[in-house]
């Protein structure tokens, strides 16, 4: 069964946060499993921008970030590009949870398309997502 995974999770990997080690946990058994780990496209540009964020900050250098960027890009999360289809079930899944915004709701179209679990760092986002009764949705840290 494919996973569909967050930006917030994988950005994990790199940083230290609080979810960073149930993210490991977590990439580790499904890889180990052979489980295809998917994500629209969009999770490469918001990587990035994290990683960037982390450099302007002064979390990581230049040098440790870009260490990061291929221990993340060696993961093999399976980049899947936009459609129609993608676009319009985000703005659906949007309105569903009340998002100003559809770049989290990019992730779920995702997972419900190919009907794959989704699971993200962004606990706001799965209780949503649970409040609307979507079982599928998990947050890391979750035990499961």
């Amino acid at each position: 069964m494919s996973l569909v995974v967050d930006a917030n999770l994988i950005v994990a990997i790199a940083l230290p946060l609080p979810f960073s080690d149930s993210s490991h946990k977590r990439l580790a058994t499904w890889k180990q499993a052979g489980e295809p780990i998917l994500a629209p496209v969009l999770w490469e540009y918001e990587v990035i921008s994290a990683l960037r964020k982390a450099i302007y900050y002064g979390w990581l250098t230049l040098e440790e970030a870009g260490i990061a960027l291929r221990q993340i890009m060696d993961l093999n999360i399976q980049s899947v590009p936009p459609s129609k289809d993608l676009h319009w079930d985000a703005l659906v899944w949007a309105k569903r949870l009340g998002q100003v915004r559809a770049y989290d709701a990019q992730y779920l179209a995702l997972a419900d398309q190919i009907g794959a679990e989704f699971w993200t760092a962004d606990q706001r986002l799965a209780s949503a997502a649970h409040q609307s009764d979507i079982g599928w949705v998990h947050w890391v840290g979750e035990e499961k």
